[in-house]
């Protein structure tokens, strides 16, 4: 029987360690490298090994033996993508960074595909309006933001698919958004291809990313549609820019600092905020695991009737 460069058998599992042993090889000992975690993938196609066979040769082969796998067949696609979403997303991470742009660009629009096949039949309460919302493409989430930006070109520049590109701004960073050109490259031009792909959505971009709303202005003087809308949010815009950059100095001091202090801290910064801008920033802080639901209750309580004084008196309450 066969055996790899490592001594095991095609029917077995790989070496925990062989990932390990590849990564140390150069480009040309790599090509005298056995390696049969391709031929594992298809003999696990065709129910010759064990579901822990194939697996192994997941984890533990080179990532552009995966890729070029992948690209070979729908069959070959639906495997890795298969192995794509029962794995941690940190262990996914690890091997699609490898991935070109083109594989990776391939990659999401078949897995864009299943996530609106998926959506069109699901009853209308279970319905995600994000396909990061979905725990089966969350590794997206995880993935390099330049190797992001760089499938977002090719979505561009490439494919021509304009749409599918456009769903990665949910998840890129305010701070990556509102520097977009500096990340991908792109023309005006490319940039407004980009935009209107969001369909209404282009509205929710700057709430998203206010730092990026006075460089859609300009982007869009000459389309009027898209100009007068953009310019009646001006307000709104600053008001978010205000939830965003409090949240954040919120968010900064509550990972340092013990929760009666933050409790306190959290009370004096929001204290003369309309309630409606105090309530939405509570409730990014509960988001993000900063605050428990009593807590922010708690502090709407006291900056709606309360004072400073009352929130010293619970100090041993909260410790």
């Amino acid at each position: 029987m066969e055996t790899c460069s490592l001594g095991v058998n095609i029917d077995q599992p790989c070496n925990s360690d062989c990932k390990v042993y590849l990564a140390k090889k150069t480009a040309d000992e790599l090509a005298d490298v056995h390696c049969f975690a391709d031929k594992k993938f298809k003999l696990f196609l065709e129910e010759r090994v064990t579901f822990g066979v194939g697996m192994s040769a997941f984890h533990q082969s080179n990532p552009t033996i995966i890729e070029d796998f992948f690209s070979k067949s729908n069959e070959n696609k639906e495997l890795i993508t298969y192995f794509l979403y029962i794995n941690e997303p940190n262990i996914v991470k690890s091997i699609i960074e490898e991935f070109t742009p083109a594989t990776l660009a391939a990659l999401f629009k078949s897995d864009f595909n299943s996530f609106k096949s998926i959506n069109a039949s699901a009853p209308r309460e279970r319905k995600n309006k994000s396909i990061f919302k979905v725990k089966s493409y969350r590794y997206w989430t995880y993935v390099n933001f330049q190797k992001i930006c760089d499938t977002i070109g090719y979505f561009i520049r490439v494919s021509k698919e304009p749409e599918l590109a456009s769903q990665f701004l949910i998840i890129l960073p305010p701070n990556i958004v509102s520097n977009l050109r500096e990340y991908t490259g792109f023309t005006p031009e490319e940039e407004i291809i980009l935009y209107r792909a969001l369909g209404d959505a282009i509205y929710e971009l700057p709430i998203q990313t206010p730092k990026i709303y006075e460089h859609m202005l300009v982007l869009f003087a000459d389309d009027m549609e898209i100009f007068m809308i953009l310019s009646t949010m001006e307000e709104l815009i600053k008001r978010q820019g205000q939830i965003l950059d409090l949240t954040e100095k919120l968010l900064i001091y509550t990972e340092k600092n013990r929760i009666d202090l933050s409790i306190q801290f959290i009370y004096s910064e929001l204290n003369g905020l309309d309630i409606g801008t105090a309530s939405e920033i509570l409730n990014q802080l509960l988001e993000k695991q900063m605050l428990t639901s009593s807590q922010k209750d708690m502090l709407l309580g006291f900056l709606k009737n309360g004072s400073l004084d009352m929130l010293k008196r619970l100090r041993d309450d909260l410790l």
